[in-house]
């Protein structure tokens, strides 16, 4: 289990997940992608009812780097205190595999408590605040 507690320091964000731009907004994203993300959203949803915070794509397709090589990469933030990566990677393995096999395409998912968005400072964060999407 990580622990989500962490407390705001001198490095930690102000950086909310609505202050992202929403895939709505972004006009150059590629309509399938835009589609699966959607389904992928209405598929966590309904596994996670109000445990799910948000959805936030970063990596190379929300920087429009990606390749046909590259992979969807989603950050699932939780409402939860505490997770487990493991076990939120494994409870959402059917919803990405209904993707791969309806659009071709690999999600990538990297769950998250809210309260560690907010304030953990790690590298892969700062990037997904400063290049995340929200879906």
């Amino acid at each position: 289990m990580v622990a989500s507690n962490h407390q705001p320091t001198d490095q930690a964000t102000d950086c909310q997940v609505s202050d992202l731009p929403t895939i709505e907004d972004a006009d150059t994203l590629n309509p399938k992608i835009k589609q699966l993300l959607r389904e992928f959203k209405q598929k966590l949803t309904a596994l996670y009812g109000k445990r799910l915070a948000s959805l936030v794509l970063y990596g190379s397709v929300a920087r429009h780097e990606e390749t046909e090589e590259s992979d969807v990469d989603v950050l699932v933030v939780l409402r939860d205190e505490t997770i487990s990566h493991g076990d939120e990677i494994f409870r959402m393995a059917d919803a990405g595999l209904a993707i791969l096999l309806d659009y071709d395409e690999l999600i990538s998912v990297m769950p998250i408590a809210h309260n560690d968005f907010l304030y953990r400072n790690s590298p892969l964060l700062w990037n997904v605040r400063r290049e995340g999407i929200l879906v």
